[in-house]
């Protein structure tokens, strides 16, 4: 072999060698795009179950306590009012907690984006460690307009309601929590390959 033949060879090696980095990167890119779009759906069970929570669980709600007002026409708006502002309070946190923008998601503010779902989850914590004791004394307060049997009833019929409620309640925010420790996971590993 001549040395044109052996330096052709290696400009040809070399060549190829360039496209191959070229195509890495680029799989790389597509990699952690593919990744932020999925860390991006994942999110997005959470914003959808909090516009339920205020496009149909309010409006229920207020449906339902406008139709006992009417069931039992001595009890006072008072109790109605103040739950109904309590869960329309609630729901404004939930939007306020749960918060994260599209740009959270590139690559600068990964880090940032990963206190930010820790922060989220201790937020929510807060939230039911605060609400909780709050909602059980305006409903008791509530309840307190149900007489006789039939009012002894509607009391029985809240408290498991409530009972329910609270386990389907706290199985959200555990999902919820759970969705938050994947993604900050998923960032951590994401990072770590860089």
């Amino acid at each position: 072999m001549t040395d044109i033949e052996n330096s052709q060879e290696l400009a040809d090696l070399k060549a190829q060698l360039n496209i191959l980095k070229s195509k890495l990167e680029r799989q790389t890119i597509i990699n952690d795009e593919h990744i932020r779009t999925a860390m991006k759906g994942k999110m997005s069970w959470i914003r959808r179950y909090i516009w339920i929570e205020l496009l149909v669980i309010l409006p229920l709600c207020i449906l339902d306590f406008v139709f006992l007002k009417f069931m039992i026409p001595n009890m006072s708006w008072a109790p109605i009012i103040a739950i109904l502002v309590f869960l329309a309070i609630q729901i404004g946190l939930d939007f306020y907690i749960n918060r994260i923008n599209d740009n959270d998601w590139e690559n600068e503010n990964l880090v940032a984006t990963s206190l930010k779902l820790v922060r989220m989850k201790r937020a929510r914590w807060i939230q039911v460690a605060v609400s909780l004791p709050i909602a059980v004394a305006l409903f008791a307060w509530f309840s307190s307009y149900f007489e006789g049997p039939q009012g002894q009833a509607m009391t029985y019929g809240m408290y498991i309601g409530g009972v329910i409620g609270f386990c389907v309640g706290i199985g959200i925010l555990v999902r919820m929590n759970r969705t938050n420790d994947q993604l900050v996971k998923q960032i951590n590993l994401l990072l770590s390959d860089k």
